[in-house]
């Protein structure tokens, strides 16, 4: 089982995130990815491949949880690299809600003996895979002409299955924050 945690958004940002997915599209090489609206989430951990019966401790650690209700402001483009191509994504602005909530699943997950990355928190979402520009990239002020600000703070603990198709998302469970 392929389980990860995340923050999902509404429609309406949901809808603003396609925007800057179908501003890329325009300039970037026929052959890329695009997370359809369904999967497009903010990880906050990864676990990766687990066996099924951890899965119930990824519950616990999520109902462990504390969530707070927060603002995201999406108002950067990023991109990673990936072979011949990049993964494109949209990366939100340093948030002392979203960081004191990323550590604490993470040491939530930490303590119930999962193992993380240890790569640093990028908070963002991925619009693209293997993007290439056939010509010049175009500016952010065109693929992103104003910040997207995100209502958030259900934690959701999504189970990925991956398919020919690409992979599917589907939410197990969820912590909303407290009121």
């Amino acid at each position: 089982m392929r389980l990860f945690f995340a923050l999902n958004f509404s429609p309406e940002v949901t809808e603003a995130i396609e925007n800057v997915q179908r501003a890329l599209r325009q300039y970037a090489a026929p052959g890329a990815s695009y997370p359809g609206p369904e999967n497009l989430h903010l990880t906050l951990a990864f676990l990766g491949e687990i066996p099924s019966l951890q899965a119930e401790k990824a519950r616990i650690a999520l109902q462990s949880l504390s969530p707070e209700p927060m603002t995201l402001r999406f108002s950067h483009l990023g991109k990673f690299k990936q072979r011949d191509a990049e993964l494109w994504w949209l990366g939100a602005e340093p948030s002392p809600q979203l960081s004191r909530l990323q550590k604490e699943l993470s040491s939530q997950l930490i303590h119930l003996g999962f193992s993380l990355d240890n790569k640093p928190f990028r908070p963002h979402v991925t619009l693209a895979r293997k993007v290439i520009f056939p010509s010049t990239i175009p500016q952010q002020k065109v693929l992103l002409p104003k910040p997207i600000e995100a209502f958030c703070g259900t934690v959701s603990l999504m189970r990925s299955k991956l398919t020919p198709k690409g992979a599917v998302y589907t939410e197990l469970a969820h912590k909303t924050p407290n009121a």
